[in-house]
């Protein structure tokens, strides 16, 4: 074991605070007191951090010492999703049971191969850490700990990765780097084996060649392609890593048993679609298409009023009632879509699947749907209405409140936030250009906060709506009693909206106006002239 993994080792951590970040960029200067760990879902750009410059791609991380600058630069138009952990790291000051802050660690960098595990500690320790139970919190920092053990012993110099690593680390390089030049001797290379033995172990785990996988990887990715865009078959062919559209066209029909236009018109005039997703849910109602299949629950109160529609799942499919369905095109909408579990890949083994991206905005996922259901000019025709529309009730909304501030905050089980500019801020900010508080604009989908943190933003108007409301009785009770809850709290008391009257109610419609989706956003425009062009304030 190096010096370095023997100082890591002898440490004491201990977790303070973990963040999830959705943003284009960001600049700070860390507490002088905290070590901070940076581990990034999605991101593309660099990072700088005290002055030196780190490329920055997803499954990707970075400790940072105390006190230590930090900078991100994204490449335009580039999503960021990181997670922002700080904890404190400690050392026996050489008198019994006492310890003292320890030296930095940091700027370190890692490129984590077993990403998806790591990233399942995450979710865990934000969890658990944000609970009210100290059990729950306790439960936090250990898994904390586990995953800074992870970390450290698969960045070891010392540390031999084992070959289902090896492994695991090539096809996740497949998945990112598809369209790229790769051979089987680059991946054996990178793998730090033997070609042979590289192919053979890999057979062994995977049950496919590499490049066997490889071709699978890149089709799957044609496909996508083939129905989510317009381009032609040697633009998809090269985007997805085919020397040529011939060769393409010949190893896609050898996947799929259909030509690659054959494919796209099976699709396009499918009548059995299974949309696993709300927000796809309501692209298809805006369309005039009542999904087949669907994941029906009360979150989302649109799904309740289908009649023809088969259930396969309340809050995630069930795989053996998609399967039961047998749909002919299944729509899902992933947040890590390059790097799918087990359980998304299995879909494609039920029916044609097509992922839309998560990070694209509301009107490139209704023409993305559009185009895949052959409904363009429906779907131009729609946004033309909605435009229009948006324009008309902007223009009355300033008449009435002029430029007067409007906040939105959502209420759920035992937490609050303030929602940014997605979901029900892109129809508020976006369409309907209402003023936003200061401190919004940094926000991107939303900001869990408290009571107290509301007076900062010092809002003319607060809309009231729900929070991770998953349709469930408890929960709509729950919900109800928050905002009674919230009425009684003197800090409630003092804002200057709750003052002056400009509260705006709309905590019972579930997640009809926060889904975001065509048809929520659409709905949002009518139930904004209820609240804000009436007296509907409490």
């Amino acid at each position: 074991m190096n010096t370095q993994d023997q100082s890591f080792t002898s440490f004491l951590y201990k977790l303070q605070d973990i963040q999830h970040v959705c943003s284009g960029r960001s600049s700070s200067r860390q507490e002088t007191s905290f070590h901070t760990l940076l581990l990034f879902n999605e991101g593309e750009g660099d990072i700088v951090i005290d002055g030196m410059t780190y490329p920055l791609y997803r499954q990707k991380g970075f400790m940072l010492a105390p006190g230590a600058a930090m900078k991100l630069h994204m490449l335009s138009g580039a999503p960021a999703d990181y997670y922002i952990i700080r904890f404190l790291a400690l050392q026996p000051s050489g008198e019994p049971d006492r310890y003292i802050p320890a030296p930095a660690i940091g700027p370190h960098e890692w490129i984590i191969s077993h990403f998806r595990f790591v990233m399942d500690m995450v979710e865990e320790i934000k969890r658990k850490h944000h609970c009210n139970s100290v059990w729950d919190q306790m439960k936090a920092n250990i898994v904390f700990q586990e995953m800074l053990m992870s970390l450290f012993q698969h960045t070891s110099r010392d540390q031999k990765p084992d070959v289902q690593q090896a492994v695991t680390l090539t096809h996740h390089y497949m998945e990112q780097h598809y369209a790229s030049d790769i051979t089987r001797d680059k991946l054996a290379e990178l793998a730090g084996m033997s070609a042979d033995y590289y192919s053979r172990m890999f057979k062994k785990l995977i049950g496919k060649s590499p490049m066997e996988y490889l071709t699978d990887i890149r089709i799957n990715h044609a496909k996508q392609a083939l129905v989510l865009t317009r381009d032609s078959f040697r633009s998809i062919a090269h985007g997805a890593g085919f020397s040529d559209e011939f060769y393409f066209s010949r190893k896609f029909k050898a996947a799929t048993g259909r030509s690659p236009s054959a494919y796209v018109n099976t699709i396009r005039y499918s009548d059995k679609i299974a949309s696993l997703k709300h927000l796809l849910t309501g692209h298809l109602v805006a369309l005039g298409i009542e999904p087949y299949a669907a994941v029906i629950n009360k979150a989302y109160p649109v799904t309740e009023g289908f009649r023809n529609t088969i259930s396969v799942g309340e809050v995630q499919p069930d795989l053996e009632k998609l399967m039961s369905a047998r749909p002919d095109l299944i729509l899902t909408c992933e947040f890590r879509d390059f790097e799918k579990s087990k359980k998304e890949k299995m879909y494609e083994q039920i029916a044609p699947t097509v992922t839309v991206p998560f990070f694209q905005n509301w009107r490139t996922h209704f023409q993305s749907i559009a185009r895949i259901v052959g409904k363009d000019a429906e779907a131009v025709e729609w946004l033309e209405r909605y435009e229009t529309k948006a324009a008309t009730i902007s223009r009355k909304l300033r008449q009435k409140i002029g430029g007067e501030t409007v906040l939105i905050v959502g209420v759920g089980n035992q937490k609050m936030c303030v929602y940014g500019q997605r979901n029900v801020g892109t129809v508020l900010y976006g369409d309907l250009k209402l003023a936003m508080p200061a401190g919004v604009e940094d926000i991107a989908h939303y900001r869990e906060v408290t009571v107290d943190d509301l007076a900062e933003y010092d809002a003319d108007r607060i809309i009231l709506t729900c929070f991770r409301h998953y349709g469930n009785a408890c929960e709509e009770q729950t919900i109800q009693q928050e905002c009674l809850a919230l009425w009684r709290s003197p800090e409630w008391q003092k804002l200057k909206a709750v003052q002056s009257g400009a509260v705006h109610h709309m905590c019972d419609s579930r997640h009809l106006y926060t889904c975001y989706t065509s048809l929520s956003h659409d709905l949002l425009l009518d139930k904004t002239i209820t609240l804000l062009l009436s007296d509907s304030s409490k």
